[in-house]
């Protein structure tokens, strides 16, 4: 089994989120953003994946609003891992 997982975070107007569902798989990550982005309240989904227990490994993987894949603007890291 693969240590790598994919997190979903839905911001809505009112509140910033938080992560709501941890997939191990991405594609089962991006469709529930998708469908989630679409919901009332909500203003956008995204997707990162990381390696369970290893800082320094998360990154963007989609991000969506209303249904539609944006662009992923930028990578940054969290916390440093030198």
């Amino acid at each position: 089994m693969s240590d790598t997982v994919y997190s979903v975070h839905a911001t809505k107007a009112d509140d910033v989120g938080a992560v709501e569902i941890v997939f191990r798989t991405e594609g089962e990550a991006r469709t529930y953003a998708q469908s989630r982005s679409s919901d009332d309240r909500v203003l956008s989904t995204s997707v990162t994946s990381f390696h369970v227990g290893r800082l320094g490994t998360r990154r963007s993987v989609a991000w969506f609003v209303d249904g539609v894949e944006q662009s992923v603007s930028f990578t940054r890291r969290i916390y440093p891992t030198d």
